[in-house]
């Protein structure tokens, strides 16, 4: 992820999203939940409520997530063994 943040400093978005995409993806993802943070705050806005979800729902977002995260760490060793051959 740190080669990642430096190349999004660097105005390189594309090759951040090469690094690590779901670092990046997380990275964007906190960026607008800070910025809507910002925003409800100083505005005294009412902030969104989550209703609570399923079991069954809750399972489902779990093994996405655990997918996610494994569909990264994949492509990221590939993605280093192509660059080495």
């Amino acid at each position: 992820m740190t080669r990642g943040l430096r190349c999004l400093l660097h105005g390189d978005i594309s090759s951040a999203f090469l690094f690590n995409p779901l670092g990046m993806l997380v990275f964007f993802g906190t960026l607008i939940y800070l910025l809507y943070a910002c925003i409800v705050v100083m505005g005294k806005l009412p902030r969104l409520r989550w209703e609570t979800i399923s079991r069954r729902s809750a399972w489902t977002l779990r093994l996405l997530i655990a997918f996610l995260i494994a569909a990264n760490w994949l492509f990221l060793i590939l993605r280093e063994r192509a660059m080495f051959q």
